[in-house]
């Protein structure tokens, strides 16, 4: 008799509850399934409350709403387990509008079938960071490419898996923000305190939303959200090189009605300030004439952001979003450098640009609306973005520009409808959306340049067995730019016996060409270079067409969680510049004599992946991760050098300059007793975006909680990894040439350790 009371008790032994509610605080009804040693549904209250009564032992947990995306996620069940699911509204601009369970999700085994992660406002205040590409630099596959110099006062542009930017999508709750004129967003001010999560997805993965118009993936910057229970933070610092900031925020709700309000204020001195420098710039009549100036790195940074909700219903909600960002730089230090790498003394001889100031202007408004239709929820949405950068220079003449020294306006509105419908763990959604884009630059254009897209999709994906679930789509694109293309991707996630989850997934993708690629000037009007060559466009580029391959493996064991990933891109009829090699200045006068413009040429291969280990132990969090990204051209003409991003000729077979081949990344987290730390240590191999040699940067932070206060004190480069003041001109790694001698690069140079002491009152 006592046996079976045993078992039974064995059987029934572990209690699990738990709560379901919107991304905004709001309690939702849902169904929530569990699979593993036994199976067992429940449903939450009105409230959003659920309990339910299991075995102990693995479980894959699949909750469901109407109007919401479904959440998947793996537990390991003990005797009193409380889990807390927060699901994204459909439409809601999420990468992937998959819902997040929290036990601890730091371990959670990715689902989705390319990689995907989430930096959570919790670890960018960690580790004290104000800037999204501090927190962008710890991810192997991500290459922040600094076109003019590593300070930070200059411009930063992000890549995932390749050299060039433009492949990568930059967005704002889904709304896209790259411009037309480089194709990318200059994320060196963009501040965090607006942000609530970094999401950044790699590759081409069914799941994708927003178009088929990415190769190296996305990177979603999701702004404040509504919160349940009001909030307040009053944020203020002071730090190395003058900086200092003030921040504040409030979220929450009032019956139906959800809000979140951000609004910042950042000035810095800057590593570099008021410095003497003797500047070498034409005399008008042929020759030059020396010039006494000065140089800076300061930077000044205002911010607001408004995020605004109302609930109809549990399953019609209005929304509006804006923001705005205001930025201030002075790139005079960024854009010169001494004429002697030796001599950068105070009133040495510099050449470079002198004197320059940049505006950067960012506004992004957005409104959406989603409400029930038919068996389905439809989720419609209107967004308008604009890029501005107004560049001044006390001295015109003094440098060349590049393509991120121009002053232009660019404005991109977009409108998408899609309709969702979720059946159990399957969901179908057909969609649609249009953009039209006009990019106004005097610099480059003497009329305005516009372009117009349309979109339309089909995505499904279900369980097609207890453990297998398959996701597909297909798009139809066409961009009055270069055309039409028609793109599918599908992915399979398989969970084995063991609890571990085997991805394949396999798509295709294409960038269009640029508007600024696509104007031709007349030659009249072109601006020769050192070899009397003119930039120019070319009105016949085709769009860049690739295809994808994933594959990965993730398991969770016990406190541990590893997932590895490997990928392969074949990217045709790839955008680089043809520049005329050997042209050289007639008699040495400045004159042009020959034309550098985009074309398509050969082929060229991304390949790569990465290894993730994370650990918890008690207080403490730690995670590894390893990566390998192979970017290289397969079929090039020698004549054919690199984008502006890349800055040097290509070689068939050798990795693209900039894009070190390998990466690493350690972090540690603590929290215990409202002590908090944090660390993070990312390495890079040569041939990075720096041009130097192999470094590590280490950025840290320690601080206290008391109640509603806080004091923190962050560190960033502690190691003081290839820092200066200046670009060290001719002394970065060589890089091999077509024919001839490996080129000197210009060493660019980061900012020396610096510190920063946080007080947040909540």
């Amino acid at each position: 008799m006592p046996v079976p009371i045993i078992l039974a008790a064995a059987v029934a032994c572990c209690g699990i509850s738990g709560t379901v509610h919107s991304a905004d605080g709001a309690p939702l009804r849902a169904h929530v399934q569990f699979a593993g040693p036994s199976r067992a549904t429940a449903d939450s209250d009105a409230n959003g409350r659920f309990s339910v009564t299991v075995p102990a032992g693995a479980y894959r947990i699949t909750i469901v709403s109407p109007g919401y995306a479904v959440a998947v996620t793996d537990v390991v069940v003990h005797e009193g387990e409380r889990i807390d699911v927060a699901l994204e509204p459909i439409g809601a601009g999420r990468l992937r509008e998959i819902g997040r369970v929290s036990v601890d999700g730091r371990l959670a085994v990715p689902h989705t079938t390319v990689p995907s992660r989430e930096i959570s406002r919790a670890e960018l205040d960690a580790l004290g960071y104000d800037r999204v590409i501090e927190a962008l630099a710890g991810i192997p596959s991500v290459t922040l490419t600094r076109p003019d110099s590593g300070t930070a006062s200059a411009t930063t542009v992000v890549s995932l898996r390749g050299p060039d930017p433009s492949e990568t999508r930059i967005s704002l709750d889904g709304q896209p923000l790259n411009n037309a004129n480089t194709g990318d967003l200059d994320l060196a001010s963009f501040p965090s305190l607006v942000l609530s999560a970094v999401d950044v997805s790699e590759g081409l993965g069914p799941e994708d939303r927003g178009g088929a118009d990415t190769i190296g993936g996305e990177i979603n910057l999701v702004s404040l959200r509504p919160t349940a229970t009001p909030q307040r933070a009053l944020r203020l610092s002071a730090g190395s090189f003058g900086a200092s900031s003030v921040e504040l925020n409030a979220t929450g709700r009032v019956s139906r009605f959800g809000y979140a309000l951000g609004l910042g204020s950042a000035h810095a001195g800057g590593y570099v300030h008021d410095y003497p420098v003797t500047l070498q710039v034409p005399d008008g009549n042929g020759g030059t004439t020396n010039v006494a100036t000065r140089v800076g790195s300061s930077t000044a940074l205002a911010t607001g952001l408004v995020n605004l909700s109302y609930d109809f219903s549990p399953r019609s909600t209005l929304r509006l979003r804006t923001l705005t960002v205001d930025g201030r730089r002075d790139e005079g230090a960024a854009q010169t450098a001494p004429a002697d790498p030796a001599n950068d003394a105070p009133g040495a001889a510099f050449v470079g640009s002198g004197p320059e100031t940049s505006a950067l202007s960012i506004r992004a408004t957005l409104g959406s609306l989603t409400l029930p239709l038919g068996a389905g929820t439809l989720a419609i949405s209107s967004g308008l973005s604009s890029n501005a950068t107004a560049v001044t220079r006390m001295l015109p003449d003094a440098g060349a520009f590049s393509p991120y020294d121009l002053s232009l306006t660019d404005r991109l509105a977009t409108t998408k409808a899609e309709w969702t419908r979720n059946v159990g763990t399957a969901s179908f959604a057909l969609g649609t959306q249009t953009r039209s884009e006009v990019l106004t630059s005097p610099d480059q254009f003497v009329t305005t340049q516009r372009e117009h897209a349309t979109q339309a999709w089909l995505r499904a994906s279900g369980d097609v067995g207890p453990r297998v679930r398959i996701g597909a789509s297909v798009e139809s694109s066409h961009w009055s730019s270069f055309g039409s293309s028609i793109d599918g991707r599908i992915g399979i996630a398989y969970e084995d016996a063991g609890g571990g989850t085997l991805r394949f997934a396999a798509g295709t993708g294409f960038r269009a060409p640029l508007l600024a690629e696509l104007y031709t000037l007349p030659v009249a009007d072109l601006t020769p270079d050192a070899n009397c060559v003119g930039a120019n466009g070319n009105p016949k580029e085709r769009a860049e067409h690739a295809t994808e391959y994933e594959l990965g493996y993730g398991k969770r064991f016990g406190r541990t969680t590893v997932d590895a990933t490997l990928y392969r891109t074949n990217l045709r009829d790839p955008i680089e510049n043809f520049y005329p090699l050997g042209t050289t200045c007639p008699n040495g006068v400045s004159t042009v004599v020959a034309q550098s413009f985009p074309i398509n040429v050969g082929s060229v291969v991304y390949q790569g992946g990465s290894l993730r280990v994370a650990h918890r132990f008690g207080p403490w969090f730690a995670t590894a991760e390893y990566g390998v990204n192979a970017a290289y051209p397969t079929s090039l003409p020698d004549v054919v050098a690199a984008n502006p991003t890349s800055g040097s000729d290509l070689v068939v077979g050798q990795q693209f300059a900039g894009i070190p081949i390998q990466a690493f990344s350690l972090g540690l987290r603590y929290a215990h007793a409202g002590m908090h730390g944090a660390a993070n240590l990312s390495a890079k191999s040569a041939n990075n975006e720096l041009a130097q040699g192999r470094f590590a940067t280490l950025d840290a932070a320690l601080g206290k909680t008391w109640r509603h206060l806080d004091l923190t004190l962050a560190g960033t480069n502690l190691t003081n990894a290839v820092s200066g003041r200046f670009t060290r001109l001719g002394l970065g790694t060589p890089y091999p040439l077509p024919g001839a001698a490996p080129a000197p690069r210009d060493a660019l140079v980061l900012e020396p350790a610096a510190l920063r002491l946080i007080l947040t009152i909540r």
